[in-house]
């Protein structure tokens, strides 16, 4: 165990340092207070550390968890239990997701709307799109018939809401899939697409996460048509230690998977040994703790100065690329979900080849934004549109498995790195928080672009 921690720094240190240089070189030509610099290095040393311990708590106990889940709805031969169990699990996880938290917290005076109703109609969204990710691997339903279905009725809704709108609702996508539901949505997919589907088990196994980021994008469009955009005011979540909110958002992320797994096993599992799933759900927790505080405290306030200081930059959509390319290779869920696609491939797709492809598809998403920001006229449907039909189009000629690899590269690219460092160097940019949505949109749109066109190649390579 000692080896593979100490493997996992070394890992997570080649992914953080490049962002460290590049602060350090942007903060060369245009400086911040030492102040923020020496919060970001330390933040550093604690992401590096934080997310090497949440990895192995993951491994140790979430995965299994799902896994577990899974097992258990495959098991089940009454569909009306496993969709009700489906918006159940969808429900809990997401009602409690830190960054759904916050989201809701600063649209709250747009919609008129109480926060808390915000948060309860979203996971409502997630549990349903659960359900129905669930049906589709029993009933072995094409995925990419499925997400045309799907974002058939997202297309309809976006024509008929405004700009606002879609930016609040692709962002509260992005804030479903935080670094604790994503590990488990994945690993409960996997449970449950080893028992059920067997002839297509290797490309049902992904999937369920893009699915489930479907139905934010729904439920936040419906509440987005309430919007007055006349009279827009955003509110700023308010301050408090990053310390104190870590662990609060820690706490209210690992909370319900530990009562649903309690809860379960008292019913269901019935496990003899639990040492180890216990110790892996401690690491978990104290790494996220760990992980979100240096996130928060050394990275979110830098990246918006840094993002002012650089605002009048002819070639700031170029940093943003830079940004993009290096920041989402830090992100929890990137790994999971990487790690996951080789040990179900049996290798023959490599877990460097879906990082690069998603540090890529990264780049393009936040250039993209920076673009937005400055073009006046630059609608956030002039992308999300053509972008997800292009990708419906290309879902049909890739084979499924990287359907379901594609949409869920666009959940786990739209982590804490991005919710803090990219989206504050966005607001920084854009002098504004409203302005500064719309950035989780794109990242949650480009790694599907980019997840499908490697689909291609590896198609074209084995038809020849």
């Amino acid at each position: 165990m000692v080896y593979i921690f100490k493997e996992e720094i070394k890992q997570n240190a080649k992914a953080v340092l490049p962002i460290a240089i590049l602060v350090l070189i942007l903060n060369s030509f245009r400086p911040v207070e030492n102040k923020l610099i020496i919060n970001f290095l330390f933040g550093c040393a604690g992401v590096i550390l934080g997310l090497s311990i949440f990895l192995m708590g993951v491994e140790l106990s979430i995965s299994k968890i799902g896994t577990l889940m899974g097992d258990f709805i495959a098991k089940s031969e009454n569909i009306i239990k496993v969709v009700i169990f489906g918006i159940f699990i969808g429900f809990t996880i997401s009602i409690a997701e830190p960054d759904l938290l916050i989201l809701a917290n600063q649209v709250t005076s747009v919609l008129g709307i109480k926060s808390f109703l915000i948060v309860a109609i979203i996971s409502i969204g997630v549990g349903i799109m659960i359900a129905l990710g669930l049906y589709r691997i029993f009933k072995e339903i094409k995925l990419s018939t499925l997400m045309m279905a799907i974002y058939g009725i997202i297309f309809i809704l976006m024509f008929i809401s405004n700009d606002l709108g879609h930016a609040i609702a692709f962002d509260a996508s992005g804030a479903t899939t935080g670094a604790m539901t994503t590990p488990f949505i994945i690993a409960l997919g996997l449970g449950v697409s080893k028992l059920k589907g067997e002839s297509k088990g290797e490309e049902n196994s992904f999937g369920l996460v893009g699915i489930a980021s479907a139905g934010p994008i729904l439920a936040g469009l419906v509440m987005s048509m309430s919007i007055d955009s006349t009279n827009v005011f955003l509110e700023e979540a308010a301050h408090q230690s990053a310390l104190i909110s870590g662990l609060k958002s820690s706490t209210f992320a690992i909370l319900p998977i530990s009562l649903v797994l309690f809860v379960m096993d008292k019913l269901v599992f019935k496990i003899k040994n639990k040492k180890t799933l216990n110790l892996g759900l401690l690491y978990t927790y104290l790494g996220l703790i760990l992980f979100l505080t240096s996130v928060e405290g050394g990275f979110m306030e830098l990246a918006r100065i840094m993002g002012e200081n650089y605002s009048d930059f002819k070639f700031v959509p170029l940093i943003g690329f830079i940004l993009g390319l290096l920041v989402v290779l830090a992100e929890p869920a990137v790994f999971v979900l990487s790690e996951q696609v080789e040990e179900v491939t049996g290798g023959s797709i490599h877990k460097s080849s879906i990082m690069k492809a998603l540090s890529i598809g990264v780049a393009f998403a936040v250039m993209l934004a920076m673009f937005r920001i400055k073009i006046d006229g630059f609608k956030l449907w002039m992308v999300i549109g053509p972008g997800f039909l292009l990708a419906l189009i290309l879902s049909r000629n890739v084979p499924q498995l990287f359907v379901g690899i594609a949409f869920d590269s666009g959940g786990v690219a739209s982590g804490p790195m991005t919710a803090t460092f990219i989206l504050g160097f966005c607001q920084g940019v854009a002098g504004n928080i409203s302005d500064g949505f719309g950035v989780i949109a794109f990242v949650a749109l480009m790694p599907v672009i980019t997840i499908m066109i490697m689909g291609s190649f590896y198609k074209e390579a084995i038809e020849g």
